[in-house]
């Protein structure tokens, strides 16, 4: 896995665990556009020549990456702190009591996916 499908503009529209008649091409599970088609960020390569970012980027290319990264942290926070009921998700407003839970249920769907993709290092085949 993953075999993909690609819509008519040439994007991945689907992911196959096995190969069929419509997802006949396939990509490692850590391919750029696999990741993508995921939701998950994935860091730009850091550059040989310079530590500099790119003068694209600049500051607010390092401070939105920086964002998405603590974004996690913040997730995980809440989770140790619900966990340990040091506050409870009634605790928060609805509107936030409803982005956490759409987050958690994201996450736990994007989970399953992930260990699908992953390669059994022992063995060096996915695991279905």
């Amino acid at each position: 896995m993953p075999f993909i499908r690609r819509d008519a503009n040439g994007q991945i529209s689907a992911l196959y665990r096995e190969q069929a008649a419509e997802a006949g091409d396939y990509l490692p599970p850590n391919h750029p556009e696999v990741l993508g088609f995921m939701g998950m960020v994935t860091p730009p390569a850091p550059s040989q020549s310079s530590p500099e970012p790119a003068p694209s980027e600049g500051r607010s290319g390092n401070m939105v990456n920086s964002d998405l990264e603590m974004i996690r942290v913040y997730e995980d926070l809440v989770d140790i702190l619900i966990s340990k009921h040091v506050v409870v998700l009634t605790d928060f407003p609805q509107a936030a009591q409803e982005k956490l839970m759409r987050r958690k249920r994201l996450r736990s769907s994007f989970s399953s996916l992930t260990e699908a993709l992953a390669v059994e290092e022992d063995e060096g085949i996915f695991r279905i």
